[in-house]
């Protein structure tokens, strides 16, 4: 059998694959609709042992990055680039989160990179160097890092637009005769979502001793947002000079209510121009791709030459100095 027949072979079996897949999923999703369709004519069982594939994907999957955690806690060097991780945590959770497993998920998202690449590579008979598998290790590496800083920012995002509420919750417990830690409690029990998992952390801070200047400081700077270091600076001050908390927080329910109501106006002023902003942004990248599905080796030729190089870089520096000006000329400073 010569070379073309392997590789034939190899494209049956995954297409065969491929189709097995499909049907597979396809039977699964009918299954499920007709599952929803009359789960309300049934009663579910209260014990139910059996576990998906997802569990045990992910129990395989937990079980292995705590080994490898364990296994890393004895390496110096690894202990020390764990602390920068420490922020992304999230002690409220059934299994307690450590530092070292996002350094395990790391190091197995640059594994499965690594095979990927060299699975592929086998398939195609292609010869594997080490450069190429230094990188794509380093590649699968370094991926989690953007998903976390994603998560975040989103995060971030989040408590800010929550943190209003927060504040008016607090500030009525405090108005009914609530301690701060009952006020914590309360606002981790009626609010869901990163702003719930962060007054939870709050009052385990507390109930670990911690005062609450060290409490609310912590906080800020694990979400990183002006208003909550408005509130920890506000409370430092209340702590050193004393005075009410129910007017403190009172005044700081004002401020934030009034600082949302200047936010929400400033967008709508802005709106226009921000769409403006967006649509000239999206517009060259928008031709480039219609050109190219059209007719793909139309801009070939100015890759071929040193002035077709030279005007491209011409253009990226215009359209990124163009952003950069415009995004400088829009934001509006607190």
């Amino acid at each position: 059998m010569n070379y073309n027949m392997y590789v034939f072979i190899i494209q049956i079996l995954i297409i065969i694959t491929l189709i097995v897949v499909a049907i597979f999923l396809m039977k699964l999703t009918v299954a499920s609709r007709y599952e929803r369709r009359i789960k309300k004519y049934t009663i579910d069982c209260i014990y139910d042992s059996s576990a998906s594939y997802f569990d045990r994907a992910n129990y395989v999957y937990l079980k292995i990055r705590s080994e490898l955690s364990t296994r890393l806690k004895h390496i110096k060097i690894f202990n020390k680039y764990s602390l920068k991780y420490e922020k992304y945590t999230d002690k409220t959770k059934i299994i307690p989160e450590e530092p070292m497993d996002y350094i395990s998920l790391k190091i197995i998202a640059g594994l499965v990179f690594l095979v990927v690449v060299v699975v592929s590579d086998v398939l195609r008979y292609k010869q594997i160097t080490f450069l190429q598998l230094l990188v794509s290790f380093l590649f699968g590496f370094f991926i989690p890092d953007l998903f976390l800083i994603a998560k975040k920012k989103l995060m971030e995002i989040t408590v800010r637009n929550d943190i209003l509420k927060a504040v008016i919750i607090m500030n009525n417990a405090f108005k009914s005769g609530r301690s701060t830690m009952q006020a914590i409690k309360i606002v981790s029990e009626e609010l869901k979502g990163p702003i719930c998992n962060e007054f939870k952390k709050m009052y385990i801070d507390l109930t670990f001793g911690l005062s609450l200047e060290d409490v609310f400081a912590r906080f800020a700077k694990r979400v990183n947002i002006p208003e909550v270091k408005y509130i920890t600076t506000s409370l430092t001050i209340l702590n050193k000079t004393g005075g009410n908390i129910v007017k403190v927080f009172s005044s700081i329910e004002r401020s934030f209510f009034n600082s949302r109501k200047m936010d929400e106006e400033l967008k709508s002023l802005t709106a226009s121009a921000r769409a403006i902003h967006k649509i000239l942004v999206s517009l060259p990248i928008v031709l480039y791709a219609l050109i190219f599905f059209l007719n793909p080796t139309y801009f070939v030729p100015m890759f071929q030459s040193p002035i077709g190089i030279l005007i491209v870089f011409i253009i990226l520096i215009l359209y990124v100095t163009y952003i950069l000006i415009v995004k400088k000329i829009m934001n509006i400073k607190e």
